[in-house]
């Protein structure tokens, strides 16, 4: 029996979707693989306007070494907060990129990054993004803690909130946070 290309070519893309379709790690390469290709670009606001910007919610949140964090208390930074899961597969195709920006601006004292795991299981998720060599600070917390607001939408969910505690940028879903663009917005907050 003899297959022709026609054949061969269907075969190979029942494959590849069977890969897509029960695959994570097919997801998660494909999805990064668009990002690197310059799909999933945030839209950066245009924040020269005079528009009144929501306050964030409070948040209370814990790292795996028990540091306590809260949103409140860092007033006068920008806080970079990605909610992310270690089973989301667009969750984990945008990590190397918010890796990357934050191994660009970790040394800015006035920026804090955070990878809030919502599945609040910190041993699962920092050996995770260890095993992967990632070193975004990544925290937790219950929901009493963590009001759904921010994750309402689906994960990845990704805000930045400015020095007075406003929500200045929110993307939910996948996004390459590693661009000169996005990275001159964070750093143009700071200042």
């Amino acid at each position: 029996m003899q297959f022709n290309r026609s054949q061969i070519g269907t075969v190979l893309m029942l494959v590849v979707v069977a890969l897509l379709f029960f695959s994570h790690s097919a997801k998660t390469w494909l999805i990064a693989g668009m990002m690197m290709l310059g799909f999933f670009n945030p839209d950066i606001p245009d924040l020269r306007s005079n528009q009144k910007l929501a306050p964030a919610p409070q948040m209370e949140l814990s790292s795996i070494n028990g540091q306590h964090i809260s949103l409140k208390k860092l007033k006068g930074k920008v806080v970079f907060v990605n909610f992310w899961a270690t089973w989301c597969p667009p969750c984990l195709a945008e990590l190397p990129s918010i890796n990357s920006l934050y191994q660009k601006l970790k040394n800015d004292t006035n920026i804090v990054f955070l990878a809030v795991d919502v599945d609040n299981d910190l041993s699962r998720s920092s050996r995770f993004l260890l095993e992967k060599g990632y070193s975004i600070p990544d925290v937790g917390g219950d929901d009493a803690h963590v009001p759904r607001f921010f994750y309402s939408e689906g994960i990845p969910s990704t805000y930045v909130i400015n020095k007075k505690g406003e929500i200045v940028f929110r993307h939910f879903n996948r996004a390459n946070y590693n661009g000169e663009k996005f990275k001159q917005f964070i750093l143009e907050l700071s200042k």
